[in-house]
């Protein structure tokens, strides 16, 4: 109990580290876009943290396939095709529009909503680097706890680096009206069956509503964020986590009996969770077979902002309601108003949506609000403001605390059954 007892102290020195490790990779490796050198060096720079605290021999990086450019290069591609179409039921081509249409409606929904790799064989082949370590327990291993965050920094964002409280109207409005051309292009079809002409002041319309799809070409430049609470900190917890129970079992004083530990750090989380599915590819039979818990964290930020999820990827994938559920109430025994959420349609996707997928019960950590309503000045959420200073320390001892909870918990339920 003594080595359990000193494990419940956070101090300010893991807060200190954790900002120190963000800080040395955001400056060392500008630039960290998935299947970039310095998303490679990263990862590199990573396994040595890791190394520190993890069993020998356990860490390991491994490389994948991915096709980055896929996830948001598209975007300027479908509003080309929106015009195209628009114009093409102006002279009266109704099918072909409604065939543009279909085909640039059905990749939006594919890429953009369900993170789908429809048109990866278009883009650039790269390669990845996911990193992860584990640390074994005392006694037989009855369950297993994930605590995975990514390395990879995002495309600058110009909506919200430029008119952030616009964000959500652009973005809205661009898929409605994205929506609405196909459905105007179906009517369009059926009527051309009966003879009837589509009236011209409709396409006229779309065409003019055009001006709020425009913005979706200029969504992303070619420049990465610092990528600090998005998500080198998070990364940085994982890491302190690791020593906090790594470090009592180097010392000869394991304080876990039945749980492994497993710190994995992603590749390609902002190319459409590209690292998490490749890692959950080569090793879902270890996940499935024992009992798996996975902490995910992404966007730690502010200490009244701290939730848990248990709907991610657009809201379509569920995540485990129970996991989210206890990590609130640690956070509520800790002196935290945290709740459960649900990432809105538009905010994107974590990584834990990948293990939802799978099967595997997971939950993600956040310290930002994931509806897009709430978007506005002063945000740094893919911006070229997303430095370590924009992060409370707060919300980085009140992550470093519930993950640490947790695990001892989850160690401590597994003992008695």
């Amino acid at each position: 109990m003594g080595s359990n007892e000193k494990l419940r102290e956070i101090t300010k020195a893991h807060v200190d580290e954790a900002f120190a490790f963000t800080d040395e990779i955001v400056k060392n490796y500008p630039g960290r876009l998935a299947g970039k050198k310095s998303c490679h060096m990263a990862a590199e720079r990573i396994r040595t943290e890791l190394r520190k605290h993890c069993d020998s021999g356990s860490v390991k990086i491994e490389e994948f396939n991915v096709h980055p450019q896929s996830f948001v290069k598209y975007i300027p591609g479908l509003v080309i095709m929106y015009f195209i179409c628009v114009v093409l039921l102006f002279f009266g081509y109704p099918i072909p529009a409604f065939i543009g249409f279909a085909l640039a409606l059905f990749a939006f929904y594919g890429q953009f909503v369900r993170y789908w790799h429809l048109l990866d064989p278009l883009f650039p082949n790269a390669k990845g680097y996911n990193v992860h370590g584990s640390i074994e327990p005392a006694a037989e291993v009855k369950q297993q706890i994930v605590i995975s965050a990514h390395h990879d920094a995002a495309y600058v964002s110009q909506l919200l680096t430029k008119v952030p409280k616009y964000y959500a109207l652009l973005v809205n409005g661009g898929m409605l009206f994205l929506i609405l051309g196909f459905l105007v292009s179906l009517v369009a079809t059926v009527l051309l069956i009966f003879h009837i002409m589509l009236p011209l002041w409709i396409p006229i319309v779309l065409i003019v509503g055009g001006v709020v799809v425009i913005p979706m070409a200029f969504s992303t430049t070619g420049q990465a964020v610092p990528g600090a609470g998005d998500n080198m900190i998070s990364v940085a917890i994982a890491a302190e986590i690791a020593g906090i129970f790594g470090g009592p079992k180097k010392a000869g004083h394991n304080p876990l009996q039945h749980t492994r530990l497993i710190f994995a750090s992603f590749d390609a989380e902002e190319a459409g969770l590209r690292g998490a599915r490749a890692y959950i590819n080569r090793h879902r039979q270890k996940l499935l077979q024992t009992k798996t818990y996975v902490l995910n964290m992404d966007t730690i930020y502010k200490v009244k902002y701290i939730t848990f999820l248990d709907k991610d990827l657009n809201a379509s994938v569920k995540l485990s309601h129970q996991m989210a559920q206890d990590c609130v109430d640690i956070a509520k025994s800790l002196g935290y108003n945290a709740g459960i959420s649900v990432m809105s349609f538009g905010g994107g996707s974590t990584d834990a949506a990948a293990f939802g997928q799978a099967g595997v019960e997971a939950t993600n950590i956040a310290g930002m609000s994931f509806d897009i309503k709430d978007y506005g000045e002063g945000w740094v959420y893919h911006t070229p403001n997303d430095v370590s200073k924009q992060i409370e320390p707060g919300a980085v001892e009140a992550v470093l605390k519930i993950v640490r909870e947790y695990i001892l918990r989850k160690d401590a339920s597994a003992a008695q059954s």
